[in-house]
């Protein structure tokens, strides 16, 4: 019988060496953004997203699937979650949130990644601000008609959907979860995603239904699976 492994939304602080910071070029995180949202029972929760195109931002479903209130936040702006369109199987979730201005960010692949290359996460750790860090593909694996990137790039609670960049500053992934064990790596969806997802109708802010490839045991790709489970 298999098993769920523990696998986790991130839970640690990040921390950049002031060099790396200056070195690296973050015009990236420009489309960055943090999400905020009080769910029906007046639980608030928070996670991070990026601007794709005019009033569009994409996170991880598992950030918003209590529903509720939901608003992005970009400085000192708020605007609101009017809509979305949901893969919760593949944990995308586009949110229409009409007025947002950010710069939207170039998308890339995944699939176009090779083991090695350098990759750069920004995301909101709860109340802390923008976070950066630097890491490197560590592996890829097929799923979805796409590659999950396993990178070494750390990410933090509100860290997820957070934006994964190559070194043209092109999207490639969203950061989503993290498994215990695995050395330090961080597992990020593709963006090769979004497209698809963006194209679905969109439907009213409301709870979300079903569990991710992640987190449902029957559907655990075999890269997650523990030895002998």
């Amino acid at each position: 019988m298999n098993t769920l492994p523990r696998i986790l939304s991130p839970l640690l602080a990040v921390l950049v060496l002031p060099s790396a910071w200056a070195q690296a070029d973050h015009t990236a995180a420009r489309s960055v953004v943090q999400i905020r949202g009080v769910d029906p029972q007046g639980k608030m929760f928070y996670g991070s997203g990026v601007v794709t195109g005019p009033g569009s931002v994409v996170t991880n479903c598992h950030v918003v699937r209590n529903g509720g209130k939901i608003a992005v936040f970009r400085g000192f702006e708020a605007f609101a979650v009017t809509g979305e369109r949901a893969d919760t199987l593949r944990d995308l979730c586009v949110l229409d949130t009409p007025g947002i201005g950010a710069p939207k960010a170039s998308i890339g692949k995944a699939s176009a990644l090779k083991s090695g290359q350098t990759l750069s996460f920004y995301g909101y750790p709860r109340a802390l601000g923008m976070s950066y860090s630097a890491g490197t593909v560590k592996s890829l694996h097929p799923f979805g008609g796409s590659r999950i990137i396993e990178t070494s790039a750390f990410f933090t609670l509100g860290g997820s959907g957070g934006g994964l960049f190559d070194q043209r500053g092109k999207l490639v992934g969203l950061a989503t979860f993290l498994a215990p064990g695995h050395g330090g790596a961080y597992f990020a969806i593709p963006a090769d995603w979004i497209e698809s997802v963006r194209q679905r109708k969109a439907d009213g802010v409301a709870p979300l239904h079903g569990l991710s490839f992640w987190e449902e045991a029957a559907r655990l790709p075999a890269f997650l699976k523990r030895p002998g489970h």
